[in-house]
């Protein structure tokens, strides 16, 4: 895990220290929260946003929109998202393909 550190006024902390008191929660735990919930909308938007620009596939759009597959897909179908999949992405995958070695799959023939 990493740590993100921000400083506070005298104010804010003590803004903190009772919002998170009457939580039960720390400090930090109140902060995490309120990011994270930030955040949320925003990270949804640009997992489509990127989508559509090609800059990243299906599963990497679903892992960075935060949601469930089945949230993300309700999502999918309420924006008319599209995969946009790049030429070069398209001619590297025909390449794996076309040079994938197959025989150790086959039965052998001649038994």
């Amino acid at each position: 895990m990493q740590q993100v550190n921000f400083r506070l006024t005298d104010d804010e902390k003590r803004v903190l220290i009772a919002l998170a008191e009457t939580r039960g929660i720390s400090i930090a735990e109140l902060a995490k929260e309120a990011v994270l919930k930030e955040i949320s909308a925003i990270r949804v938007d640009l997992a489509f946003q990127l989508l559509q620009e090609g800059k990243i596939g299906f599963k990497r759009a679903w892992t960075l929109s935060g949601l469930t597959y089945h949230e993300f897909l309700v999502e999918w179908s309420h924006r008319g998202a599209e995969e946009v999949i790049s030429e070069e992405a398209e001619k590297k995958a025909l390449k794996v393909a076309l040079d994938l070695d197959l025989s150790q799959f086959l039965r052998n023939q001649e038994e």
